[in-house]
């Protein structure tokens, strides 16, 4: 197999977007009570967000004439907490008649399709607001305004060339808008939306005792995680806050039982634990089923809550087995290539005639993990015509690669949208082998025949092993993309492993340097290190076990 050689390279500690944030751990461990660096009084105003005031003032009459309110989300975890804030905020600050509607990915596809506009006007609202999509779908919300309602579109993906004809549009990457902000998830912006109702409203006299929104951020973290948006200053404000709130056990019952259904501990939750543990959980329900059971979770009651949270268990239990056949064919389907063709296929894509449509996005993530190519993984939809999922290398632009074979090759692509990383096309299935070869042929054009390389970069040697540090740097910095979690190398002496069941590796390790063993756990490794003393690349941990917390390195890599 061709896979790409994985190198250990230093960070510049000048250019390290956590060297602050490691500085702030070693001095947070000394202090009796430490202050957070992501308060929310540094919060950019929504002042700034185009389009803001005309939403707001649209939603201020429809709280004045008690209209009914219709929220139409997304199918991922960004839509449904998306959706859930809306609803409790709306609420919050007096909508009388709020309701949502997300569509099934399998029969209505993305965004405000003219068929889902149709659906939500069978409800007879006499608004819609659409959270995380909407920005792209023209003719949807031509279908609305037709039919004599109004509509709100919140939105942060990129817009086309066009807009829609809302009445009101806030989404901080549509041109022309000078808010700061340009990461905020979808849930973010229906955030920054109810900041500005509540605002309009205390000024009218409207509001005379203010709802603290503060308790919709949990939500808020949980959506901004999950839809791995770039954290920036003030996207780690919002997820931090959230995170502390949830901590605090001031979180909505359907967060807790999904953190119980997990078997975490709620009182020292993470922000990582909320990207890996819990949102899949959530997103599995869109992936298989509906994500209109994700947001009946999010919205339940202390009595339906943990009903809700084991029937998103059981979906995610189902994904891991669709996903694990689909990975091993897709290794089959890589395996059967000659070692030259795989060695010169660039862009790789791949499709199989039994694929989940909804699972799709997660194998081409593992596949892009291994190669480290840009993949599309892709299913034949009801529609007949098949959908492909892709993600990303490093300084390859996915949605501008897809963009680039639209326009050389008019018509091949029914659809498309994305980001940098991830991207997602509709095609016919006749179409899949010139697709393959299109793709293939402008990622080598873009990369210029090199493939990136696979690069492990660390903040070099840990400072200390401290569990004061340890659990300092897990707990009170909301890692994730865009502000990655440090990773330290160190050489250490194997003093013991053994394999694990799942396939896993379990070790003690010992370092020379600070003198001191340390447990370690090589999560996806089943194979023991051969040497004795080896190089590991590391992220610091804090095992939980009978109440009692541990130091224990997550293995990321070893050289021995």
């Amino acid at each position: 197999m061709n896979l790409v050689p994985t190198q250990l390279v230093r960070r510049d500690p000048t250019t390290s977007p956590c060297r602050g944030a490691i500085e702030d751990s070693l001095t947070r461990k000394e202090a009796v009570e430490p202050r957070s660096p992501y308060q929310l009084s540094g919060l950019m105003p929504p002042d700034a967000l185009k389009g803001l005031g005309e939403a707001v003032d649209c939603l201020t009459a429809a709280i004045r004439n008690n209209a009914s309110i219709l929220i139409v989300g997304d199918y991922d975890a960004d839509g449904a907490t998306s959706a859930a804030v809306m609803m409790q905020g709306l609420a919050l600050l007096g909508a009388r008649s709020v309701d949502y509607l997300i569509p099934n990915r399998f029969d209505m596809g993305y965004g405000l399709s003219p068929t889902l506009a149709e659906l939500a006007l069978s409800k007879d609202p006499d608004l819609i607001i659409t959270v995380d999509q909407g920005i792209n779908s023209v003719e949807g919300v031509q279908r609305v305004i037709n039919a004599g309602r109004s509509i709100i579109v919140t939105d942060h993906h990129l817009p086309g060339k066009v807009l829609p004809n809302a009445n009101a549009i806030v989404n901080p990457n549509q041109k022309g808008c000078r808010f700061p902000c340009k990461t905020l998830a979808g849930v973010g912006v229906a955030f920054y939306l109810l900041i500005g109702l509540r605002a309009a409203l205390v000024k009218d006299g409207t509001l005379r005792r203010p709802p603290n929104l503060a308790q919709l951020l949990d939500l808020v973290a949980l959506g901004t995680i999950a839809d791995l948006v770039p954290l920036d200053d003030n996207n780690r404000r919002l997820v931090q806050s959230g995170v502390d709130r949830i901590r605090r056990g001031q979180t909505r019952p359907g967060i807790l039982a999904l953190i119980a259904v997990a078997g975490l501990d709620p009182t020292v939750i993470t922000a990582r634990q909320l990207a890996f543990n819990i949102a899949p959980r959530l997103n599995a329900a869109g992936r298989l089923e509906e994500m209109s059971a994700g947001v009946a979770c999010l919205l339940a009651d202390a009595d339906g809550a943990l009903k809700q949270a084991q029937l998103l268990d059981q979906y995610n239990r189902s994904r891991r087995e669709i996903e694990e056949t689909m990975r091993e064919q897709a290794e089959d389907l890589l395996g059967a290539l000659p070692d030259d063709e795989l060695a010169s296929l660039m862009g790789i894509s791949l499709i199989e005639e039994d694929w989940h449509e909804g699972v799709v996005g997660i194998v081409a993530a593992r596949v892009r993990a291994r190669y480290h190519r840009p993949v599309f993984a892709f299913a034949r939809s009801k529609s007949g015509l098949i959908k492909g999922s892709g993600r990303s290398v490093e300084g390859l632009h996915l949605r501008d690669v897809l963009a680039l074979i639209d326009a050389d090759q008019q018509g091949l692509l029914v659809s498309y949208g994305g980001h940098a990383m991830a991207a997602g096309v509709t095609l016919r299935a006749e179409d899949f082998t010139i697709f393959a070869r299109q793709f293939n042929a402008f990622v080598d054009e873009a990369l210029e025949g090199k493939l990136t390389t696979n690069e492990i970069v660390s903040e070099g040697l840990v400072p200390t092993m401290d569990l004061g540090f340890a659990a300092s740097l897990v707990r009170d910095h909301p890692w994730g993309q865009g502000f990655p979690e440090p990773l330290f190398d160190e050489q250490f002496e194997v003093l013991e492993q053994r394999r694990l069941k799942g396939g896993h590796l379990k070790l003690q390790l010992f370092s020379k340097r600070l003198g001191q063993a340390v447990d370690a756990i090589y999560f996806g490794r089943d194979q023991e290190v051969e040497s004795y003393q080896a190089r590991f690349a590391f992220r610091l941990d804090v095992n939980r076990y009978r109440g009692v917390d541990r130091v224990q390195l997550q293995i990321q890599n070893v050289w021995s």
